[in-house]
């Protein structure tokens, strides 16, 4: 049986096919590059260093510089150069002894699960706590609301409500879809954006009361930022 003979139609169809999809690819591979984010939007910010742009002391709150550490992830010293390009925590003190416990983890890349901070349940879970969690609330700031995630984290005589947040360049969001669809939403644009956690929590059995103080820390520490930086902690 003799092989079947290509004529030269058939050669200049096959080479169009051929160009045809290696087009494509090309195509392919130079759109998903276009789409590559690579505008880091923390270079066309003011510069953010935690230690100055929050406040040491501010309305009725004062930071209490004896008091023992926040709790932070175990696991956050050997990962901190590659998640979190600051990190800071306080506690502040009111004049009536009430405490609230405030801890910013922020970096310059929060477009992926990777690079993006991490939830606090998995901190307080990693170091024993029981975290029971809450589910979201708006939280009423000056002239705006933003979305919150509630938790509280148990251990043994230890009851520490936390209330926290995630930014992403200037918006608000919490963990979970709203966080991906933002992520997409930037990347899309081609930006690599910075964002924090922005974490308060308190002691205290009463969780009615614990929430509304860190609501009410909030709202005071938003109103004494800068304007310039302002957004940058609660959003818009």
């Amino acid at each position: 049986m003799e092989a079947p003979v290509l004529k030269l139609d058939d050669l200049r169809r096959v080479g169009v096919a051929t160009f045809v999809a290696l087009a494509a690819m090309l195509a392919a591979v130079g759109g998903a590059e276009a789409l590559k984010p690579s505008r880091v939007m923390a270079d066309e910010l003011p510069a953010l260093d935690l230690e100055v742009a929050v406040p040491q002391r501010f309305g009725d709150w004062v930071e209490a510089v004896d008091a023992a550490p926040v709790v932070s992830d175990p696991t956050l010293d050997a990962t901190l150069a590659q998640f979190y390009s600051q990190t800071l925590s306080r506690t502040y003190v009111n004049s009536r002894g009430q405490r609230v416990m405030l801890s910013l983890a922020y970096g310059r890349n929060q477009n992926s699960w990777n690079s993006a901070a991490h939830r606090p349940e998995f901190c307080y879970d990693a170091q024993g706590f029981t975290v029971a969690a809450r589910g979201v609330t708006e939280l009423a700031l000056a002239g705006h609301v933003i979305p919150a995630m509630r938790m509280v984290g148990t251990k043994h005589q230890r009851h520490e409500p936390v209330t926290y947040w995630v930014t992403l360049s200037d918006t608000v969001a919490v963990p979970g879809l709203s966080r991906k669809l933002q992520q997409i939403r930037y990347g899309m644009q081609g930006m690599i954006v910075d964002g924090m956690l922005v974490r308060m929590s308190s002691l205290g059995a009463d969780e009615a009361v614990e929430f509304a103080l860190q609501d009410a820390f909030a709202r005071d520490l938003e109103r004494a930022m800068s304007p310039g930086m302002r957004s940058r902690f609660f959003g818009h």
